[in-house]
């Protein structure tokens, strides 16, 4: 009763992982291009492409007449910036496969 899994089904793990990796590598390539380090002259740090998903800083508040540090982290924006590039890596992918290569004999 040994039967063996059909090669179809078992090449959808590659292809997963293929998409999980070029998501990943899509997405720190969008944040590394968007990575604004400010502190130096305004004192903000920002990450994030198409939506910043996290920030800090240091501001003056004239209120208190003191410096106020600040760190936003924004979970929900995050997860767009995933998905964002999840569609982008697919878009990018679909391209590749549709565009003939013209390749040397």
């Amino acid at each position: 009763m040994n039967k063996m899994i059909p090669t179809n089904r078992t090449s959808i793990v590659p292809a997963i992982f293929k998409g999980l990796a070029g998501t990943i590598f899509i997405f720190a390539v969008l944040t590394a291009i968007s990575y604004q380090n400010d502190l130096h002259v305004d004192g903000k740090l920002v990450m994030g492409f198409p939506w910043e998903f996290y920030s800090e800083g240091t501001v003056y508040d004239l209120e208190h007449d003191e410096y106020a540090s600040f760190q936003h982290f924004k979970l929900f924006e995050l997860i767009r910036n995933i998905v964002f590039s999840a569609f982008v890596f697919a878009l990018l992918f679909l391209l590749y496969r549709v565009i003939p290569v013209r390749r040397k004999k």
